[in-house]
Formats: structure tokens, C-alpha cells, sequence
């Protein structure tokens, strides 16, 4: 396995290794997020998609399950509550539910330490929530969270298709360095 394989399956480890089973929620668990969320504010809904919305629940963040059922939950946050919702784009890539809540949202704990040992570029692109030139794919997926699945499947790729909202696409460019060179 040459160093690029190595480290892309070493993020994509890190970014899950935390994150409990969907069927293990229950109301009332304190979860906290494994990525920055980009949820609907007005609506007050977070998108399988993961729609890249100008909304921001930063990662690390503690939230409060108020509902959690096999197709649907609904989530606390600074006393406000959003509610997670299933795509079709999504659901068409053969991610259940609760396969893309595990892999997108909530985790048991989180690591702030890991989050310190990052470079300056991604801790400044996981504060705004955007992608910056000189990330690195982990501090990417902290920023972003994991690009949706049906035009993502494969997180080795050196271009990650992420959706600002229903009609707006950016492209986030990899080099061979596993670090960002583009965002278009």
C-alpha cells in the first residue's frame, strides 16, 4: 500500500472511530459532532446531502438527541432543535440513514487534542467552516464534513464534489500531497 493509500484510509478511520451506532441513540444522549455541521438555520434542518449552507454548528460541538427512530431524528443545539433529514440522492447511493448519521454527524466523544495538532491552514479553515488552499483531506473533512456519498464514493479521489446548496456545486482539488491546490 503506497503513503497516499496509508493516509487517506488513516483519515478516514480517524474521522469514524468515534462515532457511536445510530441504534444506540436515544433521547435525551449527549452526542457531540465529528464535524462541523452547515445546517438550513430558517428551517431549522440538516441535510443528508450536507449541503455546504452558510449555518454553522462548529465541530466538537455538544448537541442533545430529542428524537432518534430508524428513518428520522431530531437534534438540540444552544436551545435550539434541528431535524436531521434523509435524502434522496443519498438514500439512491445505497447510504441508509443511519449509515450517513453515523458518518456524517455525532460522535461519543470528541478530540480536541487532534484538532490542536492540525496546521494553521486547517484550523483556520475549520473555524470559517470552508475549505482553503494548503488543507490538508482530515482537516477537510472537519471543515466540511464527508462530501455527499453519490458523488463521493471513493474518499482517494483528488477532487471531492461538495453541494452549497440545491443548484450550486465547489469542486475542492487534491495534489499528490493529500493537500487542497483548488477550490472551484
Amino acid at each position: 500500500m503506497d503513503t497516499r493509500a496509508r493516509a487517506i484510509l488513516l483519515v478516514a478511520a480517524s474521522c469514524c472511530v468515534a462515532a457511536p451506532s445510530f441504534a444506540d441513540f436515544s433521547k435525551g444522549d449527549k452526542l457531540y459532532t465529528i464535524a462541523n455541521l452547515h445546517p438550513d438555520m430558517q428551517r431549522r434542518v440538516l441535510f443528508t446531502m450536507n449541503y455546504q449552507l452558510p449555518g454553522l454548528i462548529p465541530v466538537c460541538s455538544e448537541v442533545t438527541i430529542v428524537k432518534a427512530t430508524k428513518k428520522g431524528a431530531v437534534f438540540a443545539h444552544n436551545g435550539q432543535e434541528f431535524e436531521l433529514a434523509y435524502d434522496g440522492f443519498t438514500k439512491g447511493a445505497g447510504v441508509s440513514f443511519q449509515q450517513a448519521v453515523e458518518s456524517l454527524y455525532f460522535g461519543k466523544t470528541c478530540d480536541k487534542a487532534r484538532l490542536q495538532k492540525l496546521s494553521k491552514v486547517d484550523q483556520d479553515g475549520i473555524r470559517s467552516g470552508q475549505p482553503k488552499v494548503g488543507m490538508t483531506r482530515d482537516g477537510v473533512l472537519l471543515a466540511m464534513g464527508r462530501p455527499p456519498f453519490h458523488a463521493n464514493p471513493d474518499l482517494t479521489s483528488n477532487s471531492w464534489r461538495y453541494w452549497r446548496n440545491r443548484f450550486g456545486q465547489m469542486v475542492v482539488n487534491f495534489g499528490d500531497d493529500g493537500k487542497v491546490v483548488s477550490i472551484q
